[in-house]
């Protein structure tokens, strides 16, 4: 989530049902079929207004993105990070490349606001001697409430369901000893963007092959790397200091539309400094978080997520490192 340069609140998340997108229903709703979500001045995504029936009739039909396989590109291609001796891409929306339990995913939900010509792919190399995966952008011109979101996944998406990648998830709040991610990221980018892991909280500890929003608590993003003129929704409530970090907590409620016409509360701790490798402890933020009564031990953590959300300009981030530690 991000704030508009008019301090009006908009969706800087990727929430998309990602097999959406390839449908021509879809493709043939327009902004007038496909309502606008305000809470006052406040405009959401198209990602997060689609009713989880739509969800349903599409996983019923069985429709799929085609089937899409790494290539080279042409030294023509507008997303600079696709060219280079070795690399290879998948730029279809939602293309997706699995290592383990993560799912890099190239989500582009917010495509229908492209304000010209655009390309964002998945990319994979070989580098002294190991497989590196990453993610490359070039989106004309700013929208602040975010075009796209490439991401990591691990666990259970409540906005995409299917099986979680680790049979743990979602995991209650209570029997966390032990979440962290991981990272090490190398970013080149110009424009507008952030780094913002995330973690989507869940009133039940129950997954389905169907997308079910309307689980949703609670989101907590972590912002790691931003650009000054990007801010997270809503406003300062807490300045925390965790782990010698002294960060900003920003609340926003009532955020989006999780398919019948409710919202949840988003939190966003705002690092001061930029961060392109090191461990987040989300246990011990959570621990923070359950002390000042923002989330209860008995929600649970469904997925842990990992990406940059684009507000325009052309970027390329490699992942050098990733794991997501988790006990029990």
């Amino acid at each position: 989530m991000v704030a508009g340069p008019d301090g009006h609140l908009v969706s800087g998340e990727e929430q998309q049902f990602t097999l959406f997108w390839s449908t021509p229903q879809l493709k043939r709703m327009t902004p007038a079929t496909l309502v606008p979500s305000r809470i006052g001045s406040r405009v959401f995504d198209w990602g997060r207004r689609l009713s989880p029936m739509w969800a349903t009739l599409v996983l019923a039909g069985c429709i799929m993105p085609p089937r899409q396989s790494w290539s080279e590109a042409p030294s023509s291609s507008s997303a600079a990070g696709k060219v280079g001796g070795g690399v290879t891409a998948l730029c279809g929306s939602g293309a997706a490349h699995v290592d383990g339990p993560y799912k890099y995913e190239n989500n582009q939900w917010g495509q229908k606001k492209a304000k010209g010509k655009f390309e964002q792919c998945l990319l994979k190399r070989s580098l002294e001697g190991r497989t590196e995966v990453g993610w490359t952008w070039n989106w004309p011109g700013l929208d602040p409430s975010v075009f796209a979101y490439p991401e990591i996944i691990f666990g259970w998406k409540p906005w995409s369901g299917g099986k979680p990648s680790d049979s743990r998830f979602p995991l209650m709040v209570a029997d966390i000893q032990h979440l962290a991610i991981d990272y090490a990221v190398e970013t080149e980018a110009s424009g507008s963007y952030n780094l913002a892991p995330e973690i989507w909280l869940t009133r039940s500890g129950q997954w389905s092959q169907d997308p079910n929003p309307k689980l949703i608590t609670a989101e907590i993003m972590f912002w790691m790397d931003y650009k000054d003129t990007a801010r997270p929704a809503g406003s300062v409530i807490d300045e925390p200091t965790i782990d010698g970090i002294k960060y900003e907590l920003w609340k926003a409620d009532n955020i989006g539309d999780m398919g019948d016409g409710k919202g949840w509360v988003l939190y966003s701790f705002k690092s001061p400094t930029i961060q392109h490798e090191g461990s987040i402890s989300i246990h011990t933020l959570l621990s923070y978080m359950i002390k000042k009564q923002l989330v209860r031990a008995d929600e649970y953590v469904a997925s842990v997520e990992f990406g940059n959300e684009v507000m325009g300009g052309t970027g390329t981030t490699w992942v050098k490192r990733f794991q997501v530690e988790v006990r029990p």
